[in-house]
This record gives structure tokens, C-alpha cells and sequence, in this order.
């Protein structure tokens, strides 16, 4: 962390926190969805593949998050051959997940720890997705500053307590989140759009907006703390 009185304005006694999502933000999910399913048709076959989908999809909706387990949970009855299942769970379960980060994440992750501390706060199951984010290498990246919600914007409070800060800085790619964030705390937090991911380049006009947007996580690493708190209320 650099001195309190260095030119970035960042303070190492106090430091802003930076919230960042996991999938299409330092993540490829997109790119890691459509290799899953490569991997899945090859071992299923089309007509259980649309099944397996299918189910995804209806858990999703009843949960509100994506669930890898419960879909494999309730998939399973579907199956000819039980055995299946061991290779299935392996193939979600077991994924290269580091290979799926975007190529300038850790050095954006090494940015932001010399201005700030970054953590990752995502929304997913408390199963799949703590293994992502762990396996993928992104929890040793921002040193175990890890929280799983099915929906974060239902625990900025959690945040609050978990990790106390002058103020925040939420990067998502998901324009919904921060447009909701930023509503309920304008004072606390700046926000920051990642325009990655099937979300990410969705052309949606939400008040309000974000304070910033940029096209890639890489961009990150040409701002400095101070480019930041100009976007709270009240500065």
C-alpha cells in the first residue's frame, strides 16, 4: 500500500474498498459456459443436453442464481446409466477455471492492491461458485477477501460491517446492481460498469447510471484512487 501522502491519494491506514464481481468482470463465464457445454454434449448427447439446460434454466428462476449442484441434483433421474453422473459433476466441478480468467485480471487485481484493497463479492451459489472463484486462483489474488450472496446488493450492509471503509468503489458488469447500489448509497459508493459479457454489452438506460464506464477490467489500471471519489455525493 503506498503512502497516505502520496500523489494517487491513497491512504494506507484507511483505504477504499474495491467491490468487484467474479463472472464477466475478472472472469470469462461466457467463454467457460460455452466450453461446459462443448464438454457436456460430448459426453450427453444433444437430447439430454437440452435437458440438462432446461433444468438449469428452471433452477435459476426458482433460486434467483445460478446453481451447477442443484440443476446436477435434479438432472440426475434423467440419466440412463447412473454412472454417468461421476464424469458429469467432474466436468462442472473440476474445470481448468484459471484458464477462463481475462488476461489482464491479476494485473489489474495487482493494481488495485497499491491503491486500494480489492475484494470480490459475487452473486452464485455457496457451492459452485466459492470452487470458481477459489480455483480459479482469484481468492489467493485478492487475499481471501471473498463473500458469496445470490444477491449482493441485498448485503451492501454485510459489506459494510465485513470490511468498514471511507468509501467503496463496485465493479460489475451487471448495470442493474450498480444502478441500485448507487441508489441506496450515493455517499458510499462509486460505480464502475465493465461493458464484458453477454450483460455487460447490453444497451440499458438506468438511473442512475454508472459514475464510470469502461470497456475492459484492464482499463482499471489507468485510474488512481483520487479519479474515484470525485463520484461520491457530496464531494
Amino acid at each position: 500500500m503506498r503512502d497516505p501522502s502520496s500523489p494517487d491519494g491513497s491512504d494506507a491506514t484507511d483505504p477504499a474498498i474495491f467491490i468487484l464481481d467474479c463472472d464477466n468482470t475478472l472472469f470469462d463465464n461466457d467463454s467457460l459456459k460455452s466450453d461446459l457445454n462443448a464438454r457436456l454434449e460430448a459426453l450427453l448427447g444433444t437430447s439430454l443436453l437440452q435437458q440438462f439446460w432446461s433444468i438449469y434454466e428452471e433452477v435459476r428462476v426458482v433460486t434467483g442464481s445460478v446453481d451447477f449442484p442443484l440443476t446436477c441434483e435434479r438432472f440426475r433421474r434423467y440419466l440412463p446409466d447412473e454412472r454417468v453422473i461421476e464424469p458429469l459433476l467432474s466436468i462442472i466441478m473440476q474445470y481448468p477455471f484459471a484458464d477462463r480468467l481475462y488476461p489482464e485480471s491479476a494485473a489489474t487485481l495487482e493494481h488495485l492492491k497499491k491503491i486500494a484493497l480489492p475484494a470480490i463479492v459475487s452473486d452464485g451459489d455457496t457451492i459452485y461458485q466459492p470452487v470458481k472463484i477459489r480455483e480459479s486462483g482469484l481468492a489467493a489474488a485478492v487475499d481471501w477477501r471473498v463473500l458469496v450472496f445470490i444477491h449482493k446488493e441485498d448485503h451492501l450492509e454485510d459489506i459494510f460491517a465485513r470490511w468498514p471503509a471511507p468509501f467503496y468503489v463496485m465493479v460489475d458488469d451487471k448495470q442493474r446492481i450498480l444502478a441500485d447500489t448507487k441508489a441506496r448509497f450515493p455517499e458510499r459508493f462509486v460505480t464502475v460498469h465493465v461493458r464484458q459479457g453477454h450483460y455487460g454489452l447490453a444497451s440499458l438506460h438506468l438511473n442512475p447510471p454508472p459514475d464510470l464506464t469502461i470497456d475492459s477490467i484492464g482499463d482499471l489500471r489507468g485510474y488512481l484512487i483520487r479519479d474515484f471519489k470525485c463520484y461520491l455525493s457530496g464531494e
